[in-house]
């Protein structure tokens, strides 16, 4: 094990259980992890206003997109797709076709929060969200290009809408890498961001700035599917410890559980959720083939300088 790896092991202990993502990928899939980037801290961007008067972004990786726009692919694909606001959610479709879609399936808003972006903003929790949200498909591993030639663009289109605030939520494990990397790009581009995750480790190796962790399953993001008050809190807590956080990189821990008593069956039903996926179209293997560029490995700080993340 290399110096990094071991620091990058220390970093990913929380001292209570959490779901483990190398676990599914060597006994359920059969594939090794690669390496995760160890960054330094992230450099905040100062909020300007308050919570209650931001307009707040919102940047999604599950490939929401609407049936008339150009279809997103499934990996590898450096294009977005501008949500607007206005657009009800029975109408999206998802480009991102890992197997945890069927959360998002269900209940857009776990992954597309935005009718409770929308209910936030009628309560006067925020000020406004923002005209159109921002969607990829996370599962990219060009992170150059992603941090150097994506990231201005997208803090373009944030900045076009007087966004003075992003939500970032990643989907599925690759989407925790490159959504860490974009969010430390735009941050560093002067858009202070905000991201929830559901994979401990892979917040404690990226950094991304002013992040939440939700112990709940991968591609739940914003909430457990049809519990909108619960969503709600959800989000209301991650963009609040967006307003109060401090100068020192932190992983806040959101007090929310998917079971009322605690129990961690939801894990084996992420794993099993994969393990069909598996047996029947072999995408997920596919896919994870489909990734060529490994951002760790002891080359992160000469890539944070590059990309200027």
């Amino acid at each position: 094990m290399t110096d990094v790896d071991q620091t990058s092991s220390r970093l990913a202990d929380p001292g209570f259980p959490v779901f483990d993502p190398d676990k599914l990928l060597r006994d359920v899939l059969g594939i090794a992890p690669e390496p995760l980037p160890d960054f330094d801290s992230p450099v905040l961007t100062p909020l300007r206003v308050p919570l209650r008067e931001a307009t707040v972004g919102l940047l999604v990786s599950s490939g929401a997109y609407f049936p008339d726009q150009p279809k997103l692919r499934q990996h590898s694909d450096l294009s977005y797709r501008l949500l607007p606001r206005e657009r009800e959610l029975d109408e999206v479709l998802f480009g991102h076709m890992t197997p945890i879609r069927a959360f998002a399936l269900a209940d857009p808003n776990v992954a597309y929060p935005r009718d409770t972006m929308l209910d936030l903003e009628r309560d006067g929790v925020i000020g406004r969200y923002a005209d159109n949200a921002v969607s990829m498909v996370g599962s990219i591993s060009q992170f150059d290009e992603l941090a150097t030639e994506v990231a201005p663009r997208i803090a373009g289109e944030f900045e076009a809408m007087g966004v003075d605030l992003v939500l970032v939520v990643p989907f599925c494990p690759q989407c925790h890498v490159a959504f860490g990397v974009l969010a430390r790009a735009l941050e560093r581009r002067g858009l202070p961001t905000t991201s929830i995750t559901t994979l401990y480790k892979h917040a404690s190796y990226l950094k991304p700035p002013r992040a939440s962790f939700l112990d709940f399953p991968l591609g739940c993001t914003a909430g457990r599917p049809r519990e909108k008050a619960q969503q709600r809190e959800i989000v209301k807590a991650a963009l609040q410890h967006a307003e109060q956080a401090g100068p020192d990189w932190e992983l806040k821990r959101l007090p929310f559980r998917w079971a009322a008593d605690g129990n961690r069956d939801w894990e084996a039903l992420v794993a099993d959720v994969y393990r069909l996926d598996n047996e029947i179209r072999g995408a997920v293997r596919a896919n994870a083939a489909a990734h060529q560029q490994v951002l760790g490995g002891g080359n992160e700080q000469e890539f944070a300088i590059r990309c200027a993340c």
